[in-house]
């Protein structure tokens, strides 16, 4: 098993402000604009909704990043994950968006979220009597699942594809 797996950032939003604190943030990592993988060098500016990526980087790389971001940028809004570093591991998934909240999960190699039915069966047992779906989302649910986050999110990814 390698203690490396792959990165990639996307930053969808922020304030001109903080833009050279991203920019030095993945700087800091080593990603790269298409995952480095052209002959052209990175742009001197933020390529909004450009995926920034690297082959290869230690795991835990995206906690140290999102906890840089979240300081240094705490207007971005953003969404990484580091793929999981063999095939029965989960990923790290991290979406961020200002005024709403922070969303961390395991995710897939394609940083689609994974709930994990243990905790999800938990909570959903722990629910009062008679609480509904929506309710459960509002609360509990939305820790588990990150619906408001990832709501929040949406249109951005959507405003970039």
């Amino acid at each position: 098993m390698s203690d490396r797996s792959p990165m990639q950032l996307f930053v969808y939003a922020v304030h001109e402000d903080e833009e050279a604190a991203v920019l030095r943030a993945i700087s800091d990592e080593d990603l790269g604009l298409d995952w480095g993988d052209t002959d052209e060098p990175d742009p001197a500016r933020l390529v909004l909704g450009a995926c920034y990526g690297i082959h290869e980087t230690p795991l835990g790389s995206s906690d140290d990043l999102a906890a840089t971001l979240q300081a240094q940028a705490p207007t971005a809004v953003f969404k990484l994950w580091q793929d999981p570093h063999w095939s029965g591991a989960d990923g790290h998934l991290v979406a961020h968006v200002p005024g709403v909240g922070i969303y961390e999960t395991g995710c897939t190699a394609e940083g689609v979220p994974h709930a994990d039915v243990t905790d999800l069966t938990k909570q959903l047992s722990a629910a009062p009597k008679g609480t509904s779906v929506q309710d459960w989302l509002t609360g509990a649910g939305d820790q588990v699942l990150g619906v408001t986050v990832l709501t929040a999110l949406e249109p951005y990814e959507k405003s970039h594809r």
